[in-house]
């Protein structure tokens, strides 16, 4: 299998599985609600084995032998996308071999039958803490306050239950994506998000929700780059845009 269809490929998590799959060789179909897409997309929208389509323009056709990759964990601060409505996934016509491999990626403690279907022939599911580095949304506390916003009026998305470096993330789903089962991802370190977080702000937090607990077979993503390089990066980033 070399085939991928990715929702909303131009979101912060589905933009690194589509890059996570190119690299590795991967042909990819990218669905997302716009009808243009963004500056970023130049990043990997030059590969010769990516495809973009809006969903009003897809036909709801799946290659067969193809794996479908749903990041609901990209409706972040209760945002709604077209891409991964019902109306639209629960319409989706299966190849002459049945359903494809389904992977659904959620925050932690998110309901469990958000987007569920028991018929599945295969299926992977994910839970997830907080994502940072790169394109991070402004819903997430880091992105806020590398922005300067100040902290008491911040309203946030972050689960401290750890954080994840986003790229880190999509490598790691796209490796256990051909498992059936519910899986968590976690840190190394059960204090990942205050230490990154003491990479931008020396004063004490409390977070504004207690940590939340994390559903599936534990999967420990090994950090490729240290906190502050991640973090020094979505600066960048975020002043490039």
């Amino acid at each position: 299998m070399n085939h991928a269809v990715v929702f909303a490929a131009q979101q912060y998590l589905g933009f690194e599985l589509c890059r996570a799959l190119l690299e590795k060789g991967w042909t990819v179909t990218a669905v997302d609600d716009e009808v243009d897409t963004g500056d970023k997309w130049m990043e990997i929208g030059r590969n010769a084995n990516i495809q973009y389509v809006p969903v009003e323009k897809w036909d709801r056709e799946l290659p067969i032998e193809c794996r479908l990759f749903l990041p609901y964990y990209d409706q972040v601060g209760g945002r709604s996308l077209q891409c991964l409505s019902p109306s639209v996934i629960g319409n989706i016509k299966s190849g002459e071999d049945g359903l494809p491999e389904i992977v659904r990626i959620f925050p932690n403690q998110t309901e469990r039958n958000i987007g569920s279907n028991s018929s599945d022939a295969a299926s992977a599911t994910f839970y997830l803490p907080t994502l940072y580095g790169g394109h991070q949304p402004s819903q997430f506390l880091f992105a806020q306050l590398l922005e300067g916003k100040r902290e008491n009026e911040s309203k946030y998305e972050d689960d401290p239950s750890g954080a994840i470096y986003v790229k880190d993330a999509a490598i790691s789903i796209l490796k256990h994506s051909g498992r059936q089962g519910t899986f968590s991802l976690r840190s190394l370190s059960e204090n990942s998000w205050e230490e990154a977080l003491s990479y931008i702000t020396e004063d004490p937090f409390a977070p504004i929700e207690k940590k939340r607990s994390m559903i599936g077979k534990p999967i420990i993503v090994h950090p490729s780059k240290c906190h502050e390089s991640i973090l020094k990066e979505q600066k960048l980033v975020m002043n490039s845009f």
